[in-house]
């Protein structure tokens, strides 16, 4: 229950940052001006290397830029690996419904053509036995089974198929692997 709230608690905070604290670091620190003002400070600093005072001010600027902006990208890196990875799940998912969905329906037409044959083998038969000769039925061949099909068979169409293919090939990094965990429970309870 206590760690119920203190995730709770967590994800309204980086929600509020998210929304209302870290966009404007953001646009002030990708800004070209700053970006250029920022390079040009480069200049005083080698011009006036003897003045200690302004030397420590321009430093401790351009240090605090940039453990601002490094930590800035590898936030949004991080979440951008993070919606990349849940938009590949979100299209294998597609992708394996829509496979589901056409081997059903070649599944579907292979079963007609199969009602087909046997209606022309009844059709062959009421001829032959019309016009008085003995009749030999030919043999049908059984529809496939198109899920053996596969090259990998059955397990393409179990339904953790992609999540045990994904852990195999995807590499891990334990902090996207929590934030995709914290976004995949957000997704199940935004549908509740």
């Amino acid at each position: 229950m206590v760690n119920k709230r203190l995730s709770q608690l967590m994800n309204a905070i980086n929600n509020f940052l998210d929304r209302k604290i870290l966009p404007w670091p953001v646009r002030f620190l990708t800004f070209r001006f700053v970006i250029l003002l920022t390079i040009a400070l480069l200049i005083p600093l080698i011009v006036w290397a003897s003045n200690t005072v302004m030397v420590l001010a321009i430093n401790s600027y351009l240090n605090t830029m940039s453990v601002a902006v490094s930590s800035i990208v590898l936030l949004y890196a991080t979440i951008s690996e993070a919606h990349q990875n849940q938009i590949a799940e979100m299209q294998e998912k597609r992708a394996q419904e829509d496979h589901i969905h056409v081997t059903e329906m070649h599944s579907l037409v292979l079963k007609s053509l199969q009602a087909q044959q046997a209606e022309l083998e009844e059709l062959k038969q009421l001829i032959t036995l019309m016009s008085g000769k003995e009749y030999t039925p030919t043999e049908t061949v059984p529809v496939p089974d198109l899920y053996d099909l596969h090259p990998r068979g059955d397990s393409r169409f179990q339904e953790e198929d992609f999540h045990k293919r994904w852990q195999k090939q995807i590499h891990h990094n334990p902090l996207v692997s929590t934030l995709r965990k914290n976004l995949s429970a957000k997704k199940v309870d935004n549908q509740r």
